[in-house]
């Protein structure tokens, strides 16, 4: 069977993105199952393992090859390497050299100190590919948990709920089913307000836009349940139910997926032109070059995006 090319980003070299990726390469099973390309700079792994294995291609940054970056704190040049890193590996896959990317974590506060204004790794992304609807789903083994809003302020949540964007996400939610190997999911769709609003007796987000959209969505012939009261929603019957599930803010979603799967979780970037995963955690400066970080959530983000490539080709979506 063909091995899926799959290009990682080290991420920010601060951080723990290149400890956990040598960690990873020290699984003969990851190397022997994926055609592995590893967009950063060598030496960043060399503090890690003795030798890189020699079916790994590396795509080197020239202008940081040697860099001596420091360790745990945010700094303009390895915000600037972290960019270099994706741009690269962008350019790769759009080149037709790789089939998915995924990526180690990269610092905001360091990206913006090297001078750019994206907020995380998908606004790049979405420049890079020009995307423009995308959804930012978690998963696990055990549950698919899809975002109608991000990073933003609670206090901002329900003005950002609108009715094309959450149909959107939702559409996002369904047309991703292919690539999990279920073409028409059952998704749930939980409510903003405690017990989904009462009958608007304490929130109308529900009445007037949640449950509107599920329906235009039920005529697309999209297999949609809800809005359930959140509270409820994630228990063991509704996990093996739904396929996928759709929370109004980040951690109405997050909360039930990270402590069922806080290791080994895995961030996916919907509606884009390239398949995306990566790790569910962040740089981690507090035990960066402390030889402790797990590369578990590295491994999932690997064998999801392997998953994904293989389902896409089953459905000639690339």
């Amino acid at each position: 069977m063909k091995k899926t090319k799959i290009v990682i980003t080290l991420g920010d070299p601060a951080g723990i993105g290149p400890e956990i990726t040598a960690k990873l390469l020290s699984h003969t099973w990851i190397t022997d199952n994926y055609h592995i390309i590893i967009s950063g700079n060598r030496h960043l792994l060399l503090k890690w393992i003795k030798k890189i294995p020699s079916n790994i291609d590396i795509l080197e940054e020239d202008k940081f090859s040697g860099f001596n970056f420091p360790t745990g704190v945010t700094d303009k040049f390895a915000g600037e390497a972290s960019i270099l890193y994706i741009k690269n590996a962008v350019e790769l896959i759009q080149n037709g050299e790789a089939e998915a990317l995924c990526t180690c974590p990269i610092n905001k506060k360091s990206i913006q100190m090297a001078g750019y204004d994206y907020k995380g790794h998908t606004d790049l992304l979405a420049e890079l590919t020009n995307s423009h609807d995308y959804s930012m789903m978690l998963m696990c083994e055990y549950m698919k948990v899809v975002l109608a809003t991000t990073h933003i302020p609670l206090r901002e949540v329900p003005d950002n709920i609108k009715p094309d964007k959450l149909l959107k996400t939702i559409k996002n939610t369904h047309n991703a089913g292919r690539l999990f190997g279920t073409p028409e999911p059952k998704i749930a769709v939980s409510g903003l307000n405690p017990h989904s609003g009462d009958e608007g007796v304490i929130g109308f987000e529900e009445q007037k836009i949640i449950d509107p959209v599920i329906g235009e969505a039920e005529n697309l012939g999209i297999n949609i349940e809800g809005p359930f009261a959140a509270d409820s929603l994630f228990t063991e019957k509704n996990l093996n139910r739904y396929d996928f599930f759709i929370a109004m803010y980040h951690d109405q979603g997050l909360i039930p997926l990270k402590m069922k799967c806080f290791s080994e979780a895995v961030n996916v970037t919907l509606n884009l032109p390239i398949i995306r995963t990566s790790v569910d955690h962040g740089t981690a400066y507090d035990i960066a070059g402390k030889n402790i970080a797990s590369e578990n959530s590295l491994i999932q983000a690997v064998k999801t995006a392997d998953k994904m490539v293989r389902n896409a080709k089953a459905n000639k979506n690339i």
